[in-house]
């Protein structure tokens, strides 16, 4: 978590309240005549309904897998009936902060993206309230991973529960890796140097990446940062003292160039949109792209299950093992508002047991790596996510994006962007996305965490 400057925070609120002026009162969430929530009879208690919102579903095969988990909890828990909406959960959108600041229609927890840039600016405006109490209840520090504890314990007050963790690594075309003559994913630097020039020869571009948004370019560059700078020296600079212009960093950006110069990106990457470069991996022009494991619901949807694999970039430092990038992907929060804490504590409690991540790890087109303990030597039904977990069972690396301030953030995005444009060098975007980061510092950004 971090120390948030509240010069930012009131103007961002200012900004928000003006958009709620804007929009009335609305919500995700539908409301009655009466202005009760949906699920609830007019002389009906409301102690054993449970409102839920989470993110807008990525496609069917998500929705399904949600239907399936409420009726596990509902069968855990008899009598409790679970009234589940989707919607935009952005705290960056403005819609988050603004529906909780509405007070009006309010659920009892919240299923956002994770990130503790994201997560202060509502438990700084007093918009989630603070779960040390129900840490203690119910003992969730020992229901989670280890490494999903710390993320979220640095401070004195923790606001949330951990939902997944995220694993972001490359994804790959098993057709056009035979095209090449490739026939296994690379283990080694000496391998994937040699991969980058065998799918070079095939004429299908070796990468794609959605550059017109930052944060997809922001996925390829911290899965190189994880392999060519490590862990330990990325982990320095979330939590250290460590700057974004050192010279290994400054590496990882000289070796982006170099893969646009050869070609080995695919050189409509600099003007697709994220979803373009999905598209164009997924249909097979392009034999890898950089994302989280939540492809594995489109690549279940399109039948791409014995054909599309994951794998990490292996280390260029000898004798280290890379991970996925990642952190906290999707996270619980309670709003200041709600109306039952004790019903979304029991919801909090089935989200960190066996019983969940038994249900979700059966899906042989599940997605996400789920951060209790309980999942750790779980095996998931499908390929894809296994092999994630495999990578992430110590941990990942960081999602850079994650663990930045805002103008850090703004800057790491805008000089990736200009980096793979061919618009700067490597040592003007380090600069650069230092210059960010000294901004967020002198503004009292400062990242903690449990050792």
């Amino acid at each position: 978590m971090k120390s948030f400057n509240w010069k930012n925070v009131g103007v961002l609120l200012f900004v928000l309240m003006l958009a709620l002026t804007s929009v009335g009162c609305q919500s995700p969430s539908a409301v009655n005549e009466d202005g009760k929530k949906p699920g609830k009879k007019e002389n009906e208690s409301t102690e054993d309904v449970l409102n839920l919102l989470i993110p807008n579903y990525y496609n069917d095969v998500e929705k399904r897998q949600w239907v399936e988990v409420v009726d596990k909890f509902k069968e855990l828990n008899e009598g409790i009936e679970v009234v589940v909406e989707t919607g935009d959960v952005q705290v960056e959108s403005g819609s988050l902060p603004t529906l909780l600041q509405s007070g009006v229609n309010i659920p009892d927890a919240i299923l956002m993206n994770a990130g503790p840039g994201r997560v202060a600016i509502l438990s700084e405006a007093e918009l989630i309230r603070p779960i040390n109490d129900l840490y203690v209840e119910h003992k969730w520090a020992e229901k989670l991973r280890p490494y999903a504890y710390n993320l979220i314990s640095g401070e004195e007050n923790i606001y949330e529960v951990p939902h997944m963790i995220d694993a972001i690594g490359f994804f790959y075309n098993k057709n056009v890796f035979d095209m090449g003559g490739i026939d296994k994913a690379p283990e080694t630097k000496e391998e994937f140097e040699t991969t980058l020039e065998k799918l070079k020869e095939t004429g299908v571009p070796p990468i794609t990446v959605g550059a017109r948004n930052g944060y997809a370019v922001g996925w390829i560059f911290g899965v190189m940062m994880e392999a060519v700078a490590g862990k330990d020296k990325v982990e320095n600079l979330f939590y250290g003292d460590g700057k974004w212009n050192d010279p290994e960093f400054v590496e990882v950006g000289e070796m982006l160039v170099d893969w646009v110069d050869k070609g080995y990106i695919a050189k409509e990457s600099v003007t697709q949109a994220q979803p373009d470069s999905k598209f164009r991996f997924l249909s097979g022009k392009a034999a890898m792209e950089v994302e989280g494991s939540y492809l594995i619901t489109e690549i279940s949807e399109q039948g791409l299950e014995e054909n599309v694999h994951f794998f990490m970039m292996p280390s260029f430092i000898e004798g280290k093992t890379a991970s996925p990038t990642g952190g906290i992907g999707q996270t619980w929060v309670i709003p200041t508002k709600a109306e039952d804490d004790e019903l979304a504590a029991k919801w909090f409690d089935f989200i960190v047991s066996e019983e969940f991540s038994e249900t979700v790890l059966n899906f042989p087109d599940y997605n996400f790596i789920p951060a209790s303990q309980a999942s750790v030597d779980m095996e998931p039904a499908g390929e894809a996510l296994k092999t994630a977990m495999n990578f992430a069972k110590e941990g990942t690396g960081y999602n850079p994006s994650v663990f930045m301030g805002v103008d850090a953030k703004e800057a790491y995005f805008q000089n990736l962007q200009g980096l793979i444009g061919g618009l700067i060098t490597a040592e003007e975007a380090l600069d650069g996305i230092e210059k960010g980061a000294e901004k967020d510092r002198a503004n009292g950004f400062q990242l903690k965490k449990q050792n």
